[in-house]
């Protein structure tokens, strides 16, 4: 039998169609909406890695202002609250430091679209840079990013030594060894097999008189940008308290956590306090020697006399020291910094625009003046500075002197930090014409590197014009 009625199919063929597109319009409904909910959650994810960033940017700039901010800084203006501290339980170092600041708002001007968070992590001598955690998320709560940037400062006390590479610089001679990193604005000057221990920079060129140096970390010398050195360092003063600036000529001896002071002609003062600010400004030269247990950085607008005697009394009675050093001798120095779990917290800045002179003679009624004419000999053999020194030059104040008095000193044992603008010498070496050594007078030095000057400086020291943070590793935590 032949169907010719289709009238039977008919509603079934629509109701099949009408299905279909009922799941066609449900599809494309939930690809919408899904797309939709990807679109906001990608764009929230993005808004909470922005605060993030902008939590950690804000951080920098306070950082930028104080490079030791992450100690102890706080500032409730920029919403910089501290949560909670270091106990010293994870590094002796860090007892009382900042580990986290409480939630802040990120705001455009009045809404809140949400908060960040700053956790810290203080550098380490295995370590040395500064590990800012920041946690970004929106007002709604709906996503988090966190991100951690690992940073580093570039400063003068970064290297044992820094020179500013004057034209008249002297050659590094073959016994010189530099145990820390080494960095000239000039030429790399040596004069025969120099030895360097640890990272050697250039900005000028290389320039080898007799042998090689000696290179014993892989991948050096690394031609570099150049540090710009400060005109002058009057900005400094402003640290200094008025109980803590002096006029004149002043001596200073370091008594452990107090100090003994002279000003010129005037009474002497015992027993003072370090300063508040740890800085201490002097008008004028400076004759100082001692022990220091603490932080402090003296500025001098004169020259710098390191003496090895009490420069505060009368000659008779001046007592005898090493020269400058620290109480707590715990110092990481190239062979000894590894495994560290706590250093010594004493640390020394001297800052002068002139001269750091060795003093060497003098006249008895009128000690420690440096007279040019003077009879007396003040130096001591194997004489110690433990600080960060920042001048034009360091020398010997009359090594003719010594050269007359047939007088071999040994060696000035520097451990810290030297920021000079030209090099010069400590001592004086006669050869014969073959160039062989016939004799040795005034110092030589010994050149130890104080690793905690990779991440740290004495209190307010001078810093370099382009000197700022740089980024060693940024990446987020998932």
């Amino acid at each position: 039998m032949k169907l010719t009625d289709n009238k039977g199919i008919s509603i079934p063929i629509v109701l099949v169609l009408l299905a279909i597109m009922l799941l066609l319009a449900i599809t494309i409904v939930s690809v919408i909406e899904f797309d939709s909910n990807t679109v906001n959650n990608l764009s929230s994810s993005e808004k909470a890695l922005h605060i993030a960033e902008a939590g950690y940017n804000k951080y920098l700039w306070l950082l930028n202002d104080d490079a030791y901010f992450y100690k102890y800084g706080e500032s409730a203006t920029d919403g910089f609250i501290i949560e909670t501290k270091y106990d010293g339980t994870e590094n002796p170092e860090w007892n009382g430091f900042t580990k986290a600041y409480e939630k802040t708002e990120y705001k455009s001007g009045e809404d809140v679209l949400g908060y960040f968070k700053i956790e810290v992590t203080p550098p380490t001598l295995d370590k040395p840079v500064v590990a800012v955690k920041s946690t970004g998320w929106t007002a709604d709560n709906k996503s988090k990013r966190t991100i951690q940037v690992e940073i580093h400062k570039r400063v003068f006390t970064n290297y044992i030594v820094f020179n500013n590479g004057h034209k008249d610089d002297i050659p590094w001679s073959e016994n010189s060894k530099m145990y820390g990193p080494y960095f000239t604005n000039g030429d790399l000057y040596t004069l025969g097999a120099t030895e360097f221990f640890d990272s050697v920079g250039y900005a000028g060129k290389l320039r080898y008189k007799g042998a090689t140096p000696i290179f014993h970390k892989e991948g050096q010398p690394v031609k570099m940008q150049k540090l710009q050195m400060p005109s002058v360092n009057d900005d400094l003063k402003k640290w200094a308290d008025e109980d803590y600036t002096f006029e004149g000529r002043t001596y200073i001896l370091l008594k452990n956590n107090k100090l003994k002071i002279k000003e010129s002609d005037s009474v002497v003062k015992d027993n003072i306090p370090l300063p508040e600010s740890g800085v201490v400004y002097v008008k004028g030269d400076l004759y100082i020697t001692g022990v220091l247990d603490g932080r402090l950085t003296i500025i001098a607008s004169g020259n710098i006399y390191i003496c090895a005697y009490d420069p505060t009394v009368e000659w008779k009675s001046a007592a005898k020291y090493e020269g400058i050093t620290y109480a707590d001798q715990n110092i990481p120095t190239y062979d000894n910094k590894d495994g560290k779990t706590y250093v010594s917290d004493d640390m020394l800045g001297l800052v002068t625009d002139f001269d750091i002179i060795i003093h060497n003679k003098t006249k008895q009624n009128s000690w420690p003046i440096a007279e040019s004419n003077g009879n007396v000999c003040t130096a001591i053999p194997d004489l110690k500075i433990q600080a960060a020194l920042y001048c034009n030059t360091i020398r010997t104040q009359d090594i003719d002197f010594l050269a007359d008095r047939g007088l071999d000193l040994g060696q000035i044992k520097y451990i810290g930090s030297r920021t000079v603008r030209k090099s010069s010498g400590t001592g004086l070496v006669v050869t014969d014409r073959w160039g062989n050594i016939i004799a040795n007078y005034g110092y030589s030095s010994s050149n130890q590197y104080d690793y905690r000057m990779a991440y740290d400086a004495p209190p307010h020291f001078t810093e370099p014009i382009n000197s700022g943070w740089e980024v060693k590793q940024w990446r987020e935590i998932r």
